[in-house]
């Protein structure tokens, strides 16, 4: 387990329907925090993300994770990440922090940006428990000297009440079937190029599911080709996976072909999927990360009981070019 001081604060940034959902948040949050706390000050990685990257900035310690300490006593631990692995696009990742989990807080997050000056970022990303809120509250108190926004929302259901959902006459639109990773992979790819033409820019906020990542839930026998009149149409996969202070399994993929899309088949399959997900512990849950633009997808989600309970925002204290959209 990781200390009470770490543990108190990320659960103080942990949303309350997660605390309500998770009978063992402390050691979820625990497990999930670890690998990122074991990186803090560790030279030998750095140094393989160092030469990985490939940027002029020798010293491995500035590549690792870092505590850095703020006013008043607070702390915040940090460490320097690239979007969509793109190098010109560098952001500050704020892991945990002793800051309370309000917007008046956040100002005081800027003081970590310097620590990273040789990467010059763009700007800092924090997970926040209520993204909507949050910005709200910022735009009104007027405390925070920058510009804030949505980088990706988390949404969640508990599913043992998902599960009641997925009858067959809510579902019989679509079925899943086990498919081979290279041919799910191959599927995926294409939808992804299409939607590169369709949605320009998708492929800033999301990247098509490769085959490793699909052969991992294909060893779960998680990973599915969709179909429709015995016809495939897409692909959808998820994985055990827990995050945030949850258990349960993340989506890690669903994408339809072009044709099939905007019919509220994408509903369809997540109840489908949520038939084939064992329950393992108690509270455990079906998550995934969507991006606020993806509005298909959110409503799909929203639509079979899902919400919101999370986010990642990206701030840019004044001086600080920001994200790209």
């Amino acid at each position: 387990m990781l200390s009470a001081e770490i543990i108190e604060a990320a659960t103080a940034w942990t949303s309350p329907r997660i605390v309500e959902w998770s009978p063992s948040l402390h050691r979820n949050l625990s497990e999930w925090l670890e690998p990122s706390m074991a990186l803090v000050g560790d030279a030998a990685w750095g140094a393989q993300i160092r030469d990985l990257v490939q940027l002029p900035i020798d010293d491995p310690l500035q590549w690792a994770n870092r505590r850095i300490p703020l006013p008043g006593g607070e702390w915040a631990i940090a460490g320097i990440r690239f979007r969509v692995r793109d190098i010109s696009r560098p952001f500050v990742d704020i892991i945990a922090t002793s800051l309370a989990p309000e917007p008046s807080q956040l100002a005081a997050l800027a003081d970590v940006l310097p620590h990273f000056t040789a990467f010059s970022p763009l700007c800092l990303r924090i997970h926040c428990p209520d993204p909507e809120q949050t910005l709200s509250e910022l735009a009104r108190c007027g405390t925070y000297a920058g510009h804030a926004a949505t980088d990706l929302l988390i949404v969640a259901g508990l599913l043992e009440t998902l599960k009641w959902r997925a009858m067959p006459s809510s579902t019989e639109s679509v079925e899943l079937r086990a498919v081979d990773p290279q041919a799910a992979a191959d599927r995926v790819a294409a939808i992804y190029d299409e939607l590169e033409h369709s949605r320009p820019g998708i492929k800033s906020w999301a990247s098509p599911a490769d085959v490793d990542l699909l052969s991992s839930a294909a060893t779960e026998n998680l990973l599915f080709e969709v179909c429709s009149d015995s016809e495939p149409i897409g692909v959808v996969a998820a994985a055990r996976e827990n995050a945030y202070g949850m258990s349960g399994y993340s989506v890690q993929e669903l994408c339809l072909n072009a044709e099939h899309r905007g019919r509220r088949l994408g509903r369809a399959v997540l109840l489908q999927l949520c038939g084939r997900l064992p329950i393992a512990s108690v509270g455990d849950v079906l998550w995934g990360h969507i991006h606020p633009d993806n509005k298909p997808s959110l409503d799909n989600s929203l639509s079979i009981g899902r919400e919101v309970v999370g986010g990642h925002l990206w701030l840019s204290p004044a001086g600080y070019e920001g994200m790209p959209a």
